[in-house]
């Protein structure tokens, strides 16, 4: 599967709230609160378990005034990042987009 195919989803394991544009992510399992910028609270928003990587980029692209290619990077390491720190975790590209 390619990395734009992975579809983003926030772990249940996680409380969240968008607060004057940031997203601040509790992580109760590890008594971690994470606040995140304004690309990445836009990132964590899209990630709605029905967009992929590739849909999340060229949205970012629009709204921010970048190139896909600098979107679609940031996306891929971001949503990277969250996973390792298992606040997100990757749908499996059999699933329905809706």
């Amino acid at each position: 599967m390619k990395t734009e195919e992975k579809i983003p989803i926030k772990s249940p394991e996680t409380a969240h709230q968008i607060i004057d544009g940031e997203a601040v992510i509790i992580t109760p399992g590890q008594m971690m609160v994470h606040v995140l910028n304004v690309v990445g609270s836009r990132i964590w928003d899209l990630a709605d378990g029905k967009r992929n990587i590739e849909d999340i980029a060229k949205i970012l692209a629009e709204e921010f005034d970048v190139c896909y290619e600098t979107a679609r990077k940031d996306a891929v390491e971001f949503t990277g990042d969250l996973t390792q720190k298992e606040i997100m975790f990757f749908a499996g590209v059999g699933e329905e987009k809706e």
